[in-house]
This record gives C-alpha cells, structure tokens and sequence, in this order.
C-alpha cells in the first residue's frame, strides 16, 4: 500500500474517532452542569444546635447558638444521630477560647472555622460547608 492510499484512508478514520471522541465528551460529561443549590435546598440541610452555654478560657463564660450548613439530607440526619458529640466537640473549641480571643477582629471567623473543621472531623457521609451564629453573648 502507498502513501497516498494510505493517508486517504487514515485522516477519514482519524477524523471519525476526534469527532466522535467530542461527541462523546460533550454528550456525556458538559451535560452535568452544577446548578447552585436554591435557597429551600440549602434551608433543608441546615442543622440547628441547641443553645450552649459554657465558660471560655479564664473567667468569661459564653452563650451561643449555632446553625451548620452542610450540602446534602444525609449529613443533617447524621448531626442528629451524634447530638452529643456534636455538643461536646463545640464546648471543646469553646473551652480553649477566650472572650478577649472570640472578640477580637477576626475572632468569630477563628472560631467558626475551628468549629467546622472539629465538626467535620466527626462526620462520615459528608461535611458541613459553613457555619452560621444565630445567637451569641460573651460576659
């Protein structure tokens, strides 16, 4: 076989199996667009804390209500089923912070993230995204 026959049979081929290859690509993965979540969906995977009271570092005590975010049901389910745990890992991060750590600039950020990451520590079927204050006072 020569060159010339060759080649008018390898680019046809070639050209057949690039387009089909982006056919593919774009039938099977560019068709799975990520919607943001609705503002509903992301009310539904909330999880409420129960109210906390419990002394900081030093002689301050703090009062706190807290929601946690997550991204799907199932994590919420779970924050239910470790109730306790949940409870015990935020007074844990409560216990070594202090008022003056909590009220300082950037200091409830601090804490919100020391929260999410102790928390997510925790969970097996997914994580918590943010955490939000409801209610807080430090004295």
């Amino acid at each position: 076989m020569n060159v010339r026959k060759f080649s008018l049979i390898f680019i046809p081929v070639l050209a057949v199996v690039v387009l089909g290859g982006a056919a593919a690509y774009k039938l099977f993965f560019s068709s799975k667009i990520h919607t943001p979540p609705t503002a509903a969906q992301l009310q539904s995977w909330q999880y409420n804390v129960d109210k906390i009271t419990t002394n900081l570092q030093g002689s301050s005590m703090i009062q706190i209500q807290l929601t946690l975010q997550a991204l799907s049901t199932k994590v919420d389910a779970e924050l239910t089923e470790r109730n306790a745990q949940l409870d015990d890992v935020v007074i844990g991060v409560l216990h070594n912070l202090s008022a003056s750590q909590i009220e300082a600039p950037g200091g409830r950020t601090y804490m919100k993230n020391l929260i999410l990451k102790r928390v997510n520590a925790i969970l097996t079927t997914g994580k918590i995204t943010a955490v939000y204050i409801q209610n807080m006072i430090v004295q």
